[in-house]
C-alpha cells in the first residue's frame, strides 16, 4: 500500500515537473527566437558595415608631348555600405607631376576628409602634367575608416616624349570645277593621338600620280575658315549597357565635345542597338544636342552598327557645310544589320564622309573599326579604359574644330581623272615623316 502510494506520487511529480520544463522552453522561444508561424520576435539586426569602392581602380594618362595635356582623371568615390564613412585623408604621392583637385567632377568631395553617408559617393580629379620626359608612376591614397581597407591606393601612370611619330590623315577633299582648285583636309597626329601644330606650306608636299606635285598654296587651320557637320553615332547595345560605366564615359565625353562646337558647326545623335534611332536631328543648339545624349536610351540587346553608319552618312551627305564627319563610339562587334564594314567603307568613301571610330572596351574589335576608320580618312582610337574617352573627345575637338589643314592647289589632272593624291608632312628641324594617300577624280 506505501509502495503505491509512492509510486503515484512520483508519477505525479514528475508529470509537474515536464509541464514547468515545456513552460519553461517555450517563454525561451518567443522571447529569444523569434517564433515561427505568426508568433514573431524581432531579428536580430546585421552589425552596420562601411564599405568602400573607387572607381577606375587604376587610370594611365598614356604619352603626352611636349604643350599638350590630357583630360583630367575623374575618380568617384563610393560609401557601398550600411552605415557612414569617414574619409579621413585623399592626397597624392607624386605632387610635381601630378595635380590633385578636390573640387573636380560631377559631384566634388570639396576637401580631403569628406563623410560619406551610406549608398553616397563624391568625386575629385587627378590632372597629369610631367615636368620632363620620363615615364611618371605614382599613387592616389585615400584613407578611412573602412576596416577591410583603411587605406586604399590607386595606381597611376603617364609619360612624357618628343614627338616621334607624325600620323597624317587625308579626311576630305574638294576640288571646285571647272577651276580644278583643291582644297584637301589633312590632319596630322603625334604618337599621343595629339594634333601637331605650326605646320606650314613648306613642311606639306603634295602629289598627284599623274598631276601635280608640289607644295600647297597655303595651309591655314580650319579653326574660323570653315565649318563643320559631325553625327555622333552611339552604341547601346547590351554589351555596352551591361557596363554602366561606359554608357556614363560615352555620354559625359559626347557631351564635352558638343560643348566645343563652334558657331555655324551642327551636330546630329544617332543612337543604336537593335534598331536605329535619330535621337536629336541636325542642330546648332547644343542644349537639345546634350539633352539628347544623356536621356536614357535601351532598346534590346542587338546591334545593328554598320547600318547605323549607313544612315549617318545618308543624313550628312545633304548637309552643307565645308566639311564633314562621323564619329562613332562602339565596340566594334555587329548581329543585326544588312550593310556590312565592306559596304559602309564603299559608301562612306564614294560620299567623301571620313569615319573617326573609338573602339570601347578592351574586348573592342580593333581590326574592323581601324580598317572603318582608315579606308574613309578618319582616325581610330582605343579606349580601352572609358575613362580614357575623356582625353579621345578631347583630341577629336581639337583635330576637327581647331587644328586640321586645309591644304590648297591647283590640280594638274585633266577632267574626269581618277589618280592617287598623296599628302607628305616633315616636323620642322627634324628627319620625321609621315604621309597618306587617298584617290580623287577631278571634276568628273
Amino acid at each position: 500500500m506505501k509502495i503505491s502510494k509512492l509510486f503515484t506520487i512520483s508519477i505525479w511529480f514528475l508529470t509537474i515537473l515536464m509541464l514547468i520544463t515545456s513552460l519553461l522552453f517555450s517563454i525561451t522561444f518567443l522571447g529569444c527566437g523569434g517564433g515561427s508561424g505568426g508568433g514573431g520576435g524581432d531579428s536580430e539586426s546585421p552589425s552596420p558595415k562601411r564599405s568602400i569602392n573607387v572607381l577606375p581602380s587604376s587610370y594611365d594618362f598614356g604619352t603626352v608631348t611636349p604643350g599638350n595635356t590630357p583630360a583630367p582623371l575623374r575618380v568617384e568615390i563610393k560609401n557601398e555600405g550600411t552605415t557612414s564613412l569617414n574619409v579621413s585623408d585623399i592626397s597624392l604621392q607624386d605632387t610635381t607631376n601630378f595635380i590633385l583637385d578636390l573640387n573636380g567632377g560631377l559631384n566634388p568631395c570639396s576637401s580631403a576628409t569628406p563623410l560619406l553617408p551610406a549608398g553616397d559617393g563624391c568625386t575629385i580629379e587627378v590632372r597629369f602634367q610631367p615636368q620632363s620626359s620620363a615615364l611618371f608612376r605614382t599613387k592616389l591614397t585615400i584613407s578611412s575608416n573602412d576596416p577591410a581597407i583603411a587605406k586604399l591606393n590607386l595606381p597611376l601612370s603617364g609619360s612624357q616624349a618628343d614627338i616621334s611619330t607624325l600620323n597624317v590623315r587625308i579626311n576630305q577633299v574638294e576640288i571646285a570645277c571647272p577651276s580644278g582648285i583643291v582644297s584637301a583636309y589633312v590632319s596630322v597626329t603625334d604618337q599621343g593621338g595629339y594634333p601637331v601644330l605650326a605646320l606650314t606650306e613648306g613642311d606639306f608636299s603634295v602629289t598627284e600620280t599623274t598631276g601635280y606635285a608640289g607644295s600647297p598654296a597655303s595651309s591655314p587651320y580650319v579653326e574660323n575658315n570653315s565649318t563643320i557637320a559631325t553625327v555622333l553615332v552611339m552604341d547601346y547595345s547590351s554589351s555596352i549597357t551591361s557596363h554602366p560605366d561606359r554608357v556614363s564615359d560615352m555620354e559625359e565625353g559626347a557631351v564635352s565635345f558638343i560643348n566645343q562646337l563652334a558657331a555655324g558647326d551642327e551636330a546630329e545623335i544617332i543612337k543604336f542597338g537593335p534598331i536605329i534611332e535619330v535621337v536629336q536631328s541636325f542642330t546648332s543648339d547644343n542644349n537639345l544636342l546634350i539633352s539628347a545624349i544623356i536621356t536614357p536610351w535601351n532598346k534590346g540587346s542587338g546591334t545593328a552598327l554598320y547600318d547605323a553608319g549607313k544612315k549617318a552618312v545618308d543624313d550628312i551627305v545633304l548637309r552643307s557645310k565645308d566639311r564633314k564627319a562621323v564619329i562613332l563610339i562602339t565596340d566594334g562587334f555587329d548581329n543585326d544589320s544588312i550593310f556590312g564594314v565592306d559596304d559602309l567603307i564603299d559608301y562612306a568613301f564614294s560620299q567623301n564622309v571620313p569615319f573617326f571610330t573609338v573602339g570601347l572596351g578592351s574586348d573592342a574589335n580593333v581590326m574592323e573599326l581601324t580598317k572603318l576608320a582608315d579606308y574613309t580618312g578618319g582616325k581610330y582610337y582605343s579606349a580601352a579604359n572609358s575613362d580614357n574617352l575623356h582625353t579621345i573627345y578631347q583630341q577629336l575637338a581639337e583635330v576637327l574644330f581647331s587644328f586640321q589643314y586645309i591644304l590648297t592647289y591647283s590640280s594638274g589632272l585633266a577632267d574626269g581623272t581618277t589618280a592617287d593624291l598623296t599628302v607628305g608632312a616633315t616636323l620642322p628641324s627634324t628627319t620625321i615623316v609621315g604621309s597618306n594617300t587617298k584617290s580623287i577624280t577631278k571634276c568628273p
